[in-house]
């Protein structure tokens, strides 16, 4: 080390005694730039693309895209709604990612968020939730769902699947997953194709059935992820009778123009 020194000093023209603060500050800026000419390059999206197979890349990077379902359940809405769900997406107040190495009963390569939005009419205020797959810096977007406090009980959800499940146990519909029932189903795994199936309904309703669909290749399992049955008939009702307008949002969404401070 001090023949390196030795020969910095050499090179910056210092004397071998100089141990002022200004000749100090020479060497140690030469060292600096030598040790980053000497690093190789940062590959920037090989980076970028370990952040998005983990789950770890920053949200409001991602490339928002959603299925046509969730245009046809929110009709004439679905500009407002496509608006909400992308700023559900970049401004999480709470976020949950899963993959891609799977434990036991969780989905893989899926990311659930949530967001309050606040209306002039506190009864009104929604959280969104939205469930989408990842594929390397797409989102695909599956679900969207408004959950209204007033309507749902959240006392005690602490995550984007608690919510979901508490929203199952309104506006749900019972489901058969190979075998497993219920409203919501997190993930289930069979050795062939899944087959969802809604056990019971009521004339003159509208349902939808949602789920993540992933095929393992090397083993030829399906596993179907976050499964949920909609009334949609009872969900829309909600909709309809708690809807604002987009000028009666407190708070601001993306693709809008940031509201001026009172």
């Amino acid at each position: 080390m001090a023949r390196v020194f030795q020969e910095v000093r050499a090179h910056l023209g210092l004397a071998s005694e100089d141990d002022s603060p200004e000749a100090l500050e020479k060497i140690t800026a030469f060292l600096d730039d030598e040790s980053d000419r000497l690093l190789p390059p940062v590959d920037t999206q090989a980076a970028l693309h370990r952040l998005a197979l983990r789950g770890d890349l920053p949200s409001d990077l991602y490339e928002v895209k959603t299925i046509n379902n969730i245009a046809e359940i929110y009709g004439k809405h679905f500009p407002l709604e496509r608006d909400v769900i992308e700023t559900t997406i970049k401004r999480p107040d709470v976020e949950q990612h899963f993959g891609p190495s799977r434990k036991p009963g969780e989905p893989a390569m899926i990311s659930v968020f949530q967001r309050l939005f606040r209306t002039k009419w506190p009864l009104r205020d929604f959280i969104c939730v939205v469930a989408g797959q990842r594929d390397g810096f797409i989102m695909n977007v599956h679900q969207s769902w408004r959950i209204y406090p007033a309507r749902v009980d959240i006392a005690g959800a602490k995550t984007p699947i608690d919510l979901l499940q508490r929203f199952a146990a309104q506006y749900g519909v019972d489901l058969d997953v190979d075998g497993k029932k219920g409203h919501f189903i997190v993930s289930t795994t069979t050795r062939r194709e899944s087959k969802v199936q809604i056990i019971s309904s009521l004339p003159n309703q509208r349902f939808t059935v949602s789920h993540f669909s992933q095929l393992d290749k090397e083993t030829g399992a399906t596993t179907s992820s976050l499964v949920i049955g909609v009334n949609n008939t009872k969900y829309l009702a909600a909709l309809k009778e708690l809807r604002v307008k987009r000028e009666d949002m407190l708070d601001d969404l993306v693709n809008e123009p940031v509201k001026a401070m009172a």
